[in-house]
């Protein structure tokens, strides 16, 4: 199966399945204002989704800019999808606990996650304090993730594929690259890194995303709008960020990932949204190292294994 077969194929899943559940006006919070380009693409995702349905976004914020207003009761939470259930991310999980018990009355669906818990004693108490919330459906986005969910929470628990697989094919034509070459190794600094010999990659681009190296102007100046809103604490400053990464920040960073990614003839990644980008952008030839945790294998077992263009690294090449 080739790319854009594929792409098609999860995006369907994503819609037969979320699609009948989003039944009113909702909110979207938990959004990523910050450097990586992955939990952008994940975000232009859920909004391409959402733009397909009749029903409107009534307030957008991220765990910084969130005011927790008073909803009406038949207003849906839609909290962002990515790599943050569990406790690699605690911050990101605290955020999500903090809405579930302060909204009990409103339905929340979490988009696609991939859950891990480095202390295993954190899963009981998480699976309490979510399992009080009746209306609260968790999304999995690979199965491993779907069967940790489903032995320990007792919510409705589903599994779907990435959201950044909705992401419109008009906007990344758009980023299109027509002269292909070089190799290229995606390695994350952060702490899902794993150990890379660079030695071993001679000849090979070793980067992360740009973004992720080095603070752009537009970052910077978000980073800025950050330090403000500490010193101000006002509304009016917490709306205009939202504004700002919405208008300005999120192309931006979409727009870096898709040439930065593009240009290149072959993808080496440790980063799972790397492989997804070089998918939706129509390469053939990617291979995936996995984080520290094993998340991109996980995913590329649950829903990739058929995609010709996507394989496992081989370490005895």
């Amino acid at each position: 199966m080739n790319g854009f077969e594929k792409t098609e194929k999860l995006r369907n899943i994503i819609f037969d399945q979320l699609s009948p559940l989003i039944d009113n006006d909702y909110v979207l919070w938990d959004l990523p204002y910050h450097e990586n380009i992955g939990d952008t693409l994940i975000w232009e995702g859920e909004r391409c989704f959402l733009k397909t349905l009749k029903y409107k976004c009534l307030d957008f914020a991220n765990a910084i800019t969130c005011t927790f207003p008073k909803l009406q009761s038949d207003v849906i939470i839609l909290l962002h999808g990515g790599g943050n259930f569990g406790d690699v991310w605690r911050d990101a999980q605290m955020f999500r606990l903090e809405v579930i018990r302060k909204y009990p009355n409103n339905k929340i669906i979490l988009f696609p996650q991939t859950v891990h818990y480095s202390d295993k004693s954190l899963i009981a108490p998480d699976a309490n304090a979510m399992g009080k919330h009746k209306n609260l459906t968790i999304c999995a986005r690979d199965g491993r993730s779907f069967e940790l969910l489903k032995s320990s929470f007792s919510n409705e628990i589903l599994l779907l594929p990435d959201m950044a697989f909705c992401i419109s094919k008009e906007l990344l034509e758009n980023h299109h690259m027509s002269s292909l070459s070089g190799r290229l190794l995606i390695a994350r600094m952060d702490k899902e890194s794993i150990p890379i010999n660079r030695e071993e990659w001679h000849g090979v681009d070793i980067r992360d995303w740009p973004t992720c190296e080095k603070a752009t102007p537009k970052l910077r100046f978000l980073y800025a709008l950050f330090k403000l809103n500490r010193i101000i604490r006002a509304e009016w400053s917490k709306k205009n960020i939202d504004f700002y990464c919405n208008q300005i920040l999120r192309p931006h960073l979409i727009k870096s990932g898709a040439r930065f990614i593009g240009c290149y003839q072959e993808i080496n990644t440790t980063r799972l949204h790397v492989m997804i980008l070089s998918i939706l952008l129509g390469k053939d030839k990617i291979y995936f190292l996995d984080n520290n945790y094993g998340k991109c294998r996980s995913f590329y077992d649950t829903w990739l294994k058929d995609l010709d263009a996507v394989k496992p690294y081989d370490y005895s090449k």
